[in-house]
C-alpha cells in the first residue's frame, strides 16, 4: 500500500485506537498515539495529531482532551452502550445454556469490546458466574440465522431433530425423517432457547409446537409459504411465550390462588408485577391465568401449605388427585 494511501485512512485509525483503547480513566498520549499509528504503518508527528483530532472534532466526532504534565492526553467517553448495559449483556451469554463454551467465549470478547478494551478487560476479569451447564450444539448460530431469515420471508423450514442418550449420542425423532414446520418466532426462557411453530392440528394447544433450536439439526428454507392461519398466528406470537412456557401445554384457566404473604414476590415472579394482589384474612389472593398440567402442579407442591388453590372447585380436585397419585408412586418404590 502507497504512503499516500495509508495516510488517507490515518482519521479511521485514530478513532479505531480512541474507541478500542481509552477512556476517561485510562486516556491516551500524543506520543502513544504516534506510536499505535506507526506500528500501523502510518507516519504522524505532534503537529499532525493535533490538527488531526482537531479536524475530527469539527466533524462531531466526541474526542476529549487534556494537559497531563507536559503533554496532551485523549480519549473516547461517549459510547454506544453504557457500562452496566454491558455487564447485563455479558451475563446474560453467561447464563445462556444454548450458547456453547466456545461461542460464549467468542461472543463476550466482542461485547467487552464495546466499552473498549480496558473498561471491557475490568468487567471480565471481575465476573463472577455460577456453573451454567452449556449445550454443545456448535451449529446454534447458523441456525438462529437461518431460522431468522424464513420468519422474515414468511417461509416453512425443514430440519432434522434429536435427543441425547445415556452416552450423549443423538438420537433422532420422527424416524430420521425431516419434519416440514412453518416457523414463527424464537424465545428464550430460563436460557434456553426456543423455536415455535404453527401447527393445524387440535392436538397441539393453541396450534403452537415447541422445538429446542440447540437440538435441530440440517434445518433449510423451504420455497413454500406458511399458511395463512400460520400468517395470522405469527402476528400473535408476542402473546404466546408466557402461555406456551409458563405452565406448558395444557388448558388455559382462570385460577385463584391464596398464598402466604412472604409468596407474595414468588407470583409476582411467575405472573408478573402487573398482577392484582388483594389481602383475604390473613392470606393473600390473586386470580391469574394458566396452563392446567403436571408442570402446574409440580410448581404449585413447592408451597405446602403456604399456597393453596382457591377456586374453581373442580381444580382443587383435580389437583388433590395429582398429589394422591405422586404420593401412591413414592409410596411403591
Amino acid at each position: 500500500m502507497t504512503n499516500i494511501k495509508v495516510q488517507k485512512i490515518k482519521l479511521l485509525k485514530i478513532w479505531e485506537i480512541l474507541h478500542r483503547k481509552t477512556d476517561e480513566q485510562n486516556p491516551i498520549s500524543t506520543q502513544e498515539l504516534i506510536a499505535a499509528l506507526n506500528e500501523l504503518g502510518i507516519t504522524a508527528d505532534r503537529r499532525t495529531i493535533y490538527a488531526d483530532i482537531e479536524t475530527m472534532q469539527s466533524y462531531g466526532y466526541e474526542i476529549s482532551k487534556r494537559r497531563r504534565g507536559h503533554e496532551m492526553v485523549y480519549w473516547v467517553q461517549k459510547r454506544d452502550f453504557d457500562l452496566p448495559e454491558i455487564k447485563i449483556l455479558m451475563d446474560c451469554v453467561h447464563s445462556a445454556k444454548f450458547v456453547t463454551e466456545k461461542k460464549t467465549e467468542e461472543l463476550i470478547n466482542k461485547i467487552a469490546d464495546l466499552g473498549g478494551s480496558c473498561r471491557g478487560e475490568l468487567l471480565k476479569r471481575n465476573a463472577v458466574h455460577f456453573d451454567t451447564v452449556k449445550h454443545t450444539n456448535e451449529d446454534v448460530y447458523r441456525i438462529v440465522d437461518v431460522l431468522e431469515k424464513a420468519i422474515e420471508n414468511c417461509r416453512k423450514v425443514s430440519f432434522r431433530y434429536f435427543l441425547l442418550n445415556d452416552r450423549g449420542e443423538r438420537v433422532y425423532k420422527h424416524d430420521r425423517r425431516l419434519y416440514t414446520e412453518e416457523p414463527l418466532a424464537m424465545v428464550c426462557d430460563d436460557g434456553n432457547y426456543y423455536l415455535l411453530c404453527y401447527r393445524a392440528e387440535e392436538e397441539y394447544k393453541n396450534h403452537i409446537k415447541i422445538f429446542r433450536i440447540d437440538r435441530i439439526e440440517g434445518i433449510l428454507v423451504l420455497a413454500d409459504e406458511i399458511s395463512d392461519n400460520g400468517k395470522d398466528a405469527l402476528n400473535k406470537a408476542a402473546d404466546y411465550p408466557r402461555q406456551v412456557f409458563k405452565m406448558y401445554d395444557g388448558v388455559l384457566r382462570k385460577v385463584t390462588l391464596e398464598f402466604d404473604e412472604k409468596l407474595i414476590g414468588v407470583i409476582y415472579n411467575e405472573f408478573g408485577e402487573q398482577t392484582f394482589i388483594r389481602r383475604s384474612g390473613e392470606r393473600y389472593c390473586a386470580t391469574v391465568h394458566v396452563q392446567i398440567s403436571p408442570t402446574f402442579w409440580g410448581w404449585i407442591m413447592q408451597f405446602p401449605s403456604q399456597m393453596k388453590i382457591k377456586s374453581p372447585e373442580d381444580l382443587k380436585q383435580k389437583y388433590r388427585e395429582w398429589a394422591l397419585l405422586a404420593l401412591e408412586e413414592d409410596l411403591s418404590d
